[in-house]
């Protein structure tokens, strides 16, 4: 865990950090309110445990970029916990020590460790969910109290973890196999807890959002659009999870060695077969649910691929115990770090040498610049960045629109800044590519600053509508 926290300080210290979603901002806002002590005004379109963790953690840092960070940062660094109780109760300690180092290196966690965004979060508490109801399913006792716990916790973080919840005690049921009695009983007591703290859930919701629904999708409506509306959608986002994004996510290396862990004999290792089940069971439910989502984002499945690493280190593992010779026993370890050490270098290497990092660090310097030198006013931009961190509100052109309906309507709703950049705004609204060079600008704009962006290929310009 040491390590991890300073391998993920490291990464903060090499990779310049921006607000890269505007549901980030939607975090940061709910943030705000709960740092300002409003707890009955929030918006219902963002989970609010990470924003009230957020507001705790802006009590230290006095920013709230900087405190969302410093959540996921510690909740990257938590993740070993669970990661390595559950390999050790499925594999044993050899196989529970490469997870560990697995999840302290990961170049996917180590970035979503040091972001403004609930995934960390979600990781942290996926995995104690599993492993807190797999001690409650196998021991009783106070376990069937608090194994609802970070299941509340999943659902108050990301929108699929109402649905795991909910899903759970099926999840759950390869546990009961060895001593279905009294493993049903147990998972009884857990499931009237669980409903309980739902019931609690529903009536502070209709208190902070006016509505008393345990998630913002899990509508009718929404089931209807998911199953019917955008059925092929989901289809073919379930094709690109499963032979694209998730590969790349684990790579030849991990893949290979999954297929070791997932398939070596129950009589030449130790396995716990049943807990090998339930945790497949949840992984499967979230590549599902991420499939649903009709978005192949790599995030929506990352506790699948954490999930299947924990096989990938029990293949390792397996393999390196019965290679002979003192050193070559090592190298399955040994390129492990090597490949890890490799995609860390593929992050934070070329912004140093001067190309566009995948973070947009020049919204954040444009809107900074702008909030410091600038009177606050409407600014007309492709992204929501910019106006955050200007302290000013922003609105979006139509993406079909000519540069002079662009002007023409953006006078029209009082607009008094205009940014172009060329990370998004040129790629999805064409009209807009001719202002990245202000020799093109029309005479109702007048160029503020064109020189911001450290890299030359994402350009930022900021103009003012000079009749304003």
């Amino acid at each position: 865990m040491g390590a991890a926290l300073a391998w993920r300080l490291l990464f903060l210290l090499l990779s310049p950090r921006a607000i890269d979603s505007a549901d980030s901002i939607w975090y940061l806002e709910n943030a705000q309110r709960f740092a300002d002590g409003d707890f009955l005004h929030l918006s219902g379109r963002v989970p609010p445990l990470f924003p009230a963790l957020t507001a705790l953690a802006n009590l230290l840092t006095g920013d709230l970029e900087w405190a969302a960070i410093t959540v996921s940062l510690f909740a990257s660094v938590l993740l070993i916990i669970p990661v390595y109780a559950l390999a050790l109760a499925m594999h044993g300690r050899p196989a529970a020590r490469v997870a560990a180092l697995t999840v302290c290196l990961w170049p996917w966690l180590v970035d979503y460790g040091c972001r403004v965004a609930p995934e960390a979060l979600m990781s942290l508490l996926w995995f104690a969910s599993v492993w807190m109801l797999a001690r409650a399913v196998r021991k009783g006792g106070a376990w069937c109290v608090l194994a609802p716990l970070p299941f509340l916790g999943i659902h108050l973080t990301r929108p699929e973890g109402t649905f795991l919840w909910l899903a759970s005690p099926f999840l759950a049921l390869p546990l009961v196999y060895s001593d279905f009695r009294q493993g049903a009983r147990r998972l009884v007591l857990y499931v009237l807890i669980s409903a309980t703290l739902l019931a609690l859930y529903l009536v502070y919701m209709r208190y902070a959002t006016g509505e008393a629904v345990l998630s913002q999708r899990a509508s009718a409506a929404t089931l209807h659009d998911v199953f019917f509306a955008r059925g092929l959608d989901t289809a073919k986002t379930a094709l690109r999870l499963f032979g694209d994004v998730l590969p790349v996510m684990l790579g030849p290396f991990l893949l290979v060695f999954a297929g070791v862990g997932l398939f070596t004999p129950r009589d030449q290792v130790r396995r716990n077969l049943a807990l090998e089940a339930a945790l497949l069971a949840f992984a499967a439910a979230q590549f599902v649910l991420a499939a649903l989502s009709t978005f192949a984002e790599p995030r929506y499945i990352m506790n699948t691929a954490i999930a299947l690493s924990l096989w990938s280190a029990a293949g390792i593992a397996w393999v390196a115990q019965r290679v002979r010779g003192r050193w070559i026993r090592y190298v399955p370890v040994a390129a492990l770090v090597a490949l890890m050490l490799l995609g860390f270098a593929a992050n934070v290497i070329p912004p140093l040498l001067g190309r566009m990092s995948y973070q947009p660090v020049e919204y954040k310097l444009a809107g900074r610049w702008m909030k410091e030198n600038l009177e606050p006013g409407l600014i007309l931009c492709r992204k929501p960045q910019v106006g955050f961190y200007a302290g000013m509100p922003s609105t979006g052109p139509d993406p079909g629109d000519t540069l002079d309906g662009i002007l023409e309507r953006a006078k029209q709703a009082g607009t008094r800044y205009l940014v172009v950049d060329e990370r998004y705004s040129t790629q999805l609204i064409p009209a807009l590519r001719p202002l990245l060079d202000p020799a093109n600008a029309p005479p109702e704009l007048r160029l503020l600053q064109s020189g911001l962006s450290p890299f030359p290929q994402a350009r930022v310009i900021i103009y003012e509508f000079a009749e304003q």
